[in-house]
């Protein structure tokens, strides 16, 4: 195994004489953002919707740290949405705004147990408040989302309902994790991957959502009367400030 360089000095992306400058790393402040690993799940760190009696809870059997949404199951359309809060569980935390000459990214790692025709759909993406995004689409934001009708999985790039949509971006497969994420060049594309290889990239005309705040958000809904489950492993989105 090739060994890595060693850097005894650190290594910096800071201009000289500025404030951080000789500080041994890179500027953690060009950024910001939100990561969760979920090797906890606090009910106070997210905004919760369910139709229905879910459960939002931590895998006992996976390692690495999972979260595992379910719904009741009950009936057709049951739905279990969270949304990152910013007052312990009550309010979606809209902090993230697309915006000109502002890079940003999104990430996650997610399966689903069911994804055939019917069975369920989901989301996973940044969009402001919605208490069911399947029932009705946000009408801000940047997100995945697979209708009950197709195993394809769709980009949404909305503004004021007006929509940008990358139908069958990629494909998912129940039970099989997936990893899936966008990257906003801060000019005129979105770029877009599966399992950190690019898909392709869209522009997003009108239709970049760069006068509404958004949340980091995911979920799923059935499409019959059987409860269905999402697993995530990590999710995470950053932009430039």
């Amino acid at each position: 195994m090739g060994a890595p360089k060693r850097y005894s000095d650190g290594v910096t992306n800071i201009g000289k004489a500025k404030t951080l400058s000789e500080m041994p790393m890179l500027d953690p402040t060009k950024t910001y953002g939100v990561f969760d690993d979920f090797f906890t799940y606090a009910a106070a760190d997210w905004e919760n919707d369910e139709d229905g009696t879910g459960t939002e809870l931590i895998s006992a059997t996976e390692t690495g740290g999972v979260l595992v949404l379910t719904t009741e199951g009950a009936q057709t359309d049951d739905f279990n949405f969270v949304q990152y809060s910013e007052d312990g569980g009550t309010t979606p935390s809209t902090t993230f705004l697309f915006a000109l000459g502002k890079k940003a990214w999104f990430k996650a790692r997610l399966k689903l147990s069911e994804t055939t025709a019917n069975i369920s759909s989901w989301t996973a993406g940044l969009y402001i408040n919605n208490e069911d995004p399947i029932a009705s689409n946000a009408d801000d934001g940047v997100w995945f989302e697979s209708a009950t009708t197709s195993t394809d999985v769709d980009l949404y790039i909305t503004k004021g309902g007006s929509d940008t949509v990358v139908a069958g971006a990629f494909q998912c497969v129940s039970g099989t994790y997936l990893t899936l994420g966008f990257y906003w060049d801060g000019i005129d594309t979105i770029h877009y991957f599966k399992d950190d290889v690019l898909e392709g990239s869209v522009g997003v005309g009108t239709s970049l959502p760069d006068d509404a705040t958004c949340a980091i958000s995911f979920g799923l809904e059935n499409g019959e009367a059987a409860a269905n489950a999402m697993h995530v492993d990590y999710i995470g989105a950053w932009m430039e400030r």
